[in-house]
């Protein structure tokens, strides 16, 4: 509504508009601004969103420009700093499905920072009946993947959540398959690392040096890990054997040995199919490469509580990653 009998603050006298903001008392001729404008830098305003749109759509999220001032870069990239160390802080802990048993996968992200190594230890639980895995909150160490590591991860579990845990599937790594064993866990070793680990040394491809007996391991180590009948595995074993005392790989030698001593940390899958466990890691291996994507999409970062908060604002966008078990094959 238009003040037609406005007064001037000074002397109670008339108003004379100079223009859309400006006025001027008629008594004294004193001028004076409306609407001010609030003094100082101007703040940016910044949304959950954006953070949200960069996780999930892998693009840098673009904005309307400024009084027809297209945005700089950088002033994009204030905008997603901002967000994400809002998203870090404010946003909530996924919350774990109630009731039942779960089952843990886990992993580790290991990265060179600032002349010192630094590692992340993620675990993921999920319920027998469910497809998705919930993420925990990430647990972050100086030095390499250790055992005394996974060992401080797993005690930092809420403990109504870690006494709910019965099965740990994970890569093979000497600290995951300690804990199991010590917290009296089932185990499920990953079937793509072991696999990925023989092909590196003996490849089936046809245009590998040892294709023939590439293909031999691999057949057999196939057989080992997907049949049901028990009473099939001695000569599959015996075979197994035999190739791992004779082959000239010290490193194929290894794996095959180790394999022949812990080939039932494989099959826990078909000895316990009420649980439904998955047969690989990858659930975890997704996470880790989601946070990787996400750091170099950032362009770096500067500080270790820079990357701390790109993991904890991963983690509570995503909430949970897909983890379906092994399907039958007969």
């Amino acid at each position: 509504m238009l003040k037609q009998r406005e007064k001037s603050p000074c002397c109670r006298g008339g108003v004379r508009r100079f223009s859309a903001r400006r006025r001027q008392c008629i008594l004294c001729g004193k001028t004076w601004r409306v609407w001010k404008k609030k003094r100082g830098r101007r703040k940016i305003r910044v949304s959950l969103d954006i953070a949200r749109r960069f996780v999930f759509n892998r693009l840098l999220p673009t904005r309307a420009p400024r009084s027809g001032v297209r945005q700089t870069r950088n002033e994009r990239q204030y905008r997603l700093s901002l967000s994400r160390a809002i998203s870090a802080k404010t946003l909530p802990w996924p919350l774990i499905p109630e009731g039942g048993s779960l089952i843990a996968v886990a992993d580790a992200l290991v990265k060179y920072i600032e002349n010192q190594w630094h590692t992340w230890y993620f675990i993921l639980v999920r319920r027998p009946k469910d497809n998705e895995a919930v993420i925990l909150p990430a647990y972050h160490q100086k030095g390499t993947e250790t055992v005394a590591g996974w060992r401080a991860a797993f005690d930092r579990v809420e403990k109504t959540v870690f006494s709910r845990i019965q099965a740990l599937v994970c890569d093979g790594h000497r600290g995951l398959t300690f804990e199991a064993k010590w917290r009296g866990w089932l185990l499920q070793r990953c079937h793509f690392h072991l696999i990925a680990r023989i092909q590196s040394r003996r490849s089936k491809w046809r245009t590998s040096q040892h294709a023939k007996e590439g293909q031999r391991i691999y057949d057999l180590v196939k057989r080992v890990l997907l049949e049901k009948d028990k009473s099939r595995l001695p000569p599959l074993i015996n075979a197994l054997e035999e190739i791992a005392w004779y082959t000239p790989s010290g490193d194929l030698r290894s794996t095959l040995k180790g394999f022949v001593n812990h080939y039932e940390e494989f099959r826990a899958y078909l000895a316990h199919p009420a649980l439904r466990l998955p047969t690989t890691n990858n659930t975890a291996e997704t996470l880790v490469g989601l946070v990787e994507d996400v750091s170099r999409r950032a362009r770096g970062f500067k500080r270790i509580s820079a990357f701390d908060e790109w993991v904890s604002c991963v983690i509570k966008t995503r909430k949970t990653i897909r983890c379906v078990p092994q399907k039958s094959t007969n």
